[in-house]
Order: structure tokens, then C-alpha cells, then sequence
């Protein structure tokens, strides 16, 4: 009778995700040219809250050595900085100048942190402030400046750990070798999710936290960003009710073309 009474709860539960139908479409979009073309400073994006759960287990690179999250211990009062490449969490990288980089930052505790970005080369100081909840939280940095750049935050005159991030020309990538691929400026297709039914979702691309419905400042259905063109992504729509239950899924595999604006509505 126990057996027959779980069966039919996770049956409930199963049809509790109700199934959206969606469309696409696809324009033409110049965006990546315009976004070359353009006038070339360091950005920081808006921080985007997210939770560290489901099929994002990241593994940690940390002096030579592969860690699951599970096996790391930080230190609980300060705030913790990584880079995301994939599901590789690291303290280094190298990067093509105007590169994305996904920065991920932990909180402790809620309150203002304190985000620096320093040059070695030339000495300047990019800064930036923020008000977040304790968490993770996902932020996009673009530098355009060449060298070495070492990238620190700190909490009450709290530091935590620091980044370092060798940016290269992209030039310079043509003539490296043995080829790094990743530093291979590629295209990009811009992707924008609708609906009128899922507010306040999260996007994850190829299984990690990419992007949110809250992440252009207001929560309307809409969340905009761009992909590497000409691959093959999955994106998935996750939406959570107040006690963090997903509550709706839409997931979607396709290639996306080089140069091209996708719109995924979900009805």
C-alpha cells in the first residue's frame, strides 16, 4: 500500500510541470559587427542571482588540482570570486580582448560588496559596487584593455580571493601555438525568451546559469542574450515558486546559426 501511495505522489507530482507549447522565429541580426565596430571600454554587468543546484556541479581548478565543490572549504566571512568556463570553476584564465568572461561571486552574507579590476600594465582601476543577497551570483566582464589584470572584492574591508586574467590580442591568436581555439573570435546569434505565462525564470545554457527574466532590471517574460553561432546549445526555462520548487520547465535543443536573432515564445 506505501509503494502504491509513492507511486502515485510522484505521478502527481510529474504532471504538476505542466507541458508550453513554443515557437520560434529568426531574423537577421548584425549585432556582433556593430558590437566590433563600437567604441571598446571594460564593461561589468549587473549581477544575476542564481542558485547552485540541479545538474550544475561545477568542478574547482585550484593549483593543479581538480576538487568538487564538496571538497572545498572557503573561508565563511569573506567573499569568494571565480571564473566559469563550462563547468570548470578556476582563479586564471586567458582571454581574447573583448571576450566575455563569466565571473562568479559568492556572498556570505547580504550587504555592499566592493569589485576591483586592476591593470598591471597600466596601473588603472576599474570599481565597481553592489548590493546582493547572500549567494551566487553571476556577472559578465569584458576587458579591452591587453596584459595581465588582477580582479579582487571585498566585503566591510573584508578581501576574499583574487583573479587573474591575461588578455591577449586576438591578432595575436592566428600565431599562437599549438592553436587555442577558445581564443578564436567567433560569431554570435542573439537568442530573446517570451512568455506571458512564466515570470521571474531562469535560463540555463548547456546546463549552466546563463541569464534570468529579472536580468534587464524588471521581471516581464522577457531575457535577452547572445550564443557562440553555429553550435548546437540547449536552453532551458526554469521557473521556481517562492519556496524554490521548479514549477515549469521548457527545455530546447537546436543549432543557432551565426548572425541570426532567435525569439523562443513560450505560450
Amino acid at each position: 500500500m506505501g509503494i502504491l501511495a509513492a507511486l502515485l505522489l510522484l505521478t502527481a507530482a510529474t504532471l504538476a510541470l505542466p507541458t508550453s507549447k513554443h515557437s520560434w522565429t529568426e531574423t537577421p541580426w548584425d549585432g556582433g559587427l556593430a558590437e566590433e565596430d563600437g567604441t571598446k571600454a571594460t564593461t561589468l554587468s549587473l549581477p544575476l542571482a542564481f542558485n547552485l543546484s540541479g545538474a550544475e556541479t561545477p568542478s574547482l581548478y585550484i593549483g593543479g588540482h581538480v576538487l568538487n565543490l564538496s571538497e572545498y572549504f572557503p573561508c565563511q566571512f569573506s567573499c569568494q570570486l571565480w571564473i566559469r568556463k563550462g563547468t570548470q570553476w578556476s582563479h586564471y584564465l586567458e582571454a581574447a580582448r573583448g571576450e566575455e568572461v563569466d565571473v562568479i561571486l559568492y556572498m556570505p552574507r547580504y550587504g555592499n560588496v566592493d569589485l576591483y579590476l586592476i591593470s598591471y600594465a597600466s596601473g588603472t582601476q576599474d570599481h565597481w559596487n553592489f548590493k546582493l543577497l547572500e549567494g551566487y551570483h553571476l556577472l559578465r566582464l569584458r576587458i579591452e584593455e591587453e596584459g595581465r589584470h588582477f580582479m579582487m572584492a571585498a566585503q566591510k574591508n573584508e578581501p576574499g580571493n583574487s583573479l587573474i586574467l591575461d588578455v591577449v590580442s586576438r591578432a595575436d591568436t592566428a600565431t599562437t601555438s599549438p592553436l587555442d581555439l577558445s581564443l578564436v573570435p567567433i560569431g554570435k546569434a542573439k537568442v530573446t525568451v517570451r512568455s506571458e505565462r512564466m515570470r521571474g525564470y531562469d535560463v540555463y545554457l548547456d546546463g549552466v546559469f546563463y541569464s534570468s527574466d529579472i536580468g534587464d532590471g524588471s521581471i516581464d517574460g522577457i531575457a535577452s542574450f547572445t550564443v557562440s553561432g553555429d553550435k548546437t546549445h540547449t536552453i532551458t526555462v526554469s521557473q521556481r515558486d517562492i519556496q524554490g520548487n521548479i514549477i515549469n520547465v521548457s527545455e530546447h535543443t537546436r543549432i543557432f546559426k551565426r548572425d541570426v536573432a532567435y525569439t523562443l515564445l513560450i505560450e
